[in-house]
């Protein structure tokens, strides 16, 4: 006689439902049970990684089928489809309508409406920002005014809600971010990063405005950081992650820097950034479930040499661990004179959850796809027309209760 099986665990559990399955169909328990070990089955893989579940994929036809129902697929992390950009560089650095969309390679995204045509009586919807499956726009009300709300949306349900005004006059709103993690809540937050009035270049960031879909309303702080802050680099996307914005800045007009913000704005940090001389601002991006930071080194004479990307350790010592570094040479070969890195290159992305770097590079515009662990360099077609900023998007099917009309 077999040992008895423990069923203490979800998954012990859940492995012995699995043998349970192959009870008779004819007989309603069995067809009752293998209803149960499939919804079972279903919420561990939900709180599963991205890259773990791809994995499952290869166990059986039978979690195949699971994972592909499109009942199971709203509750189940999915994988990154592409990437919003758009066709004309703006000063404020938001997406401007008409919004284009771009896979991944590899990937066959489902249909997206970039253009937000689920929403009534739209005119004109401009991207703010892209997070987890959601995106923040501002919906004008009229094609000539200059009149919007913001609205929070998600395309691959077609849900929304229209946000109330923040109470900031938008020439003091320095950029508009949207957090939302669906691992740890159905709630999102927006960000308004305030600059000084007073200030008509570059003006410090003294304060944020932060919108809560839980409670329905904004609170304003004022900055608590130990220095003064001013984004730089607009390429780089405020990046949400561990309850956190994070965006690059200059500190203390001093040196580059990350800034940190809670969404409570209780909790302010800026981390030094490595390499702090490099030639380019960096570029930050949240993949594989942790804060990247790419940049390029220069050797003494100020050429650029080598191309590195850390990873954020922890809060606490505001370390930064090296984990990957390549020669610009392998990269992009031998360039001309007229080549220059800090006027003819763009970062596109970090994938979400492979170590692949995507970016455009040279006076013709080429996009370029670098695989961290191949070492490989390949060269693809995309969004050859492209112009900053670019948002990665994961669809999210999940019915989220902050969304409604």
């Amino acid at each position: 006689m077999s040992d008895p099986v423990d069923t203490s665990s979800p998954l012990k559990k859940g492995r012995t439902l699995s043998r349970c399955r192959y009870a008779s169909p004819h007989s309603d328990g069995g067809m009752a049970v293998e209803r149960l070990t499939d919804d079972l089955l279903v919420e561990i893989l939900a709180r599963l990684p991205v890259k773990s579940l791809c994995r499952f994929k290869c166990v059986s036809n039978h979690w195949l089928a699971l994972i592909h129902h499109p009942e199971h697929r709203k509750k189940l992390p999915q994988t990154p489809a592409g990437f919003f950009y758009g066709s004309a560089n703006t000063s404020d650095w938001l997406l401007k309508s008409p919004v284009r969309f771009a896979d991944f390679p590899g990937r066959c995204s489902p249909p997206i409406d970039t253009s937000c045509a689920f929403l009534p009586n739209h005119r004109r919807v401009h991207l703010l920002d892209c997070c987890n499956g959601l995106l923040i726009c501002r919906w004008y009300v009229s094609a000539q005014g200059d009149e919007f709300h913001y609205v929070v949306c998600n395309p691959a349900t077609e849900k929304w809600t229209v946000l109330p005004d923040s109470g900031k006059p938008t020439s003091e709103v320095a950029t508009t971010r949207l957090g939302f993690d669906p691992a740890v809540s159905s709630h999102f937050y927006v960000f308004e990063l305030i600059n000084e009035h007073d200030q008509l270049w570059d003006p410090d960031i003294v304060g944020v405005a932060v919108y809560s879909s839980e409670t329905g309303g904004w609170v304003y702080k004022e900055k608590k950081w130990n220095a003064d802050i001013r984004i730089i680099n607009r390429q780089s996307a405020p990046v949400f992650l561990n309850g956190y914005l994070h965006f690059e800045a200059d500190c203390g007009g001093i040196s580059p820097c990350l800034a940190v913000v809670d969404t409570k704005g209780e909790t302010w940090m800026n981390i030094d950034v490595p390499d702090a001389d490099a030639l380019l601002d960096g570029f930050i991006q949240r993949s594989q479930g942790r804060l990247h930071y790419a940049n390029f080194q220069q050797d003494e004479d100020g050429f650029t040499i080598r191309l590195v990307v850390y990873v954020l350790e922890n809060y606490q010592s505001k370390e930064w661990i090296l984990k990957h570094s390549v020669d610009t040479s392998y990269l992009f070969g031998e360039t001309d004179s007229h080549f220059r890195l800090d006027q003819d290159f763009e970062w596109i992305a970090i994938h979400p959850e492979c170590n692949m770097i995507f970016f455009n590079v040279g006076w013709f515009i080429t996009f370029t796809c670098y695989n961290m662990d191949s070492g490989q360099v390949k060269l693809i077609s995309g969004p050859v027309d492209g112009k900053p900023p670019y948002m990665p998007y994961v669809p999210l099917y999940a019915e989220l209760q902050p969304l409604h009309i």
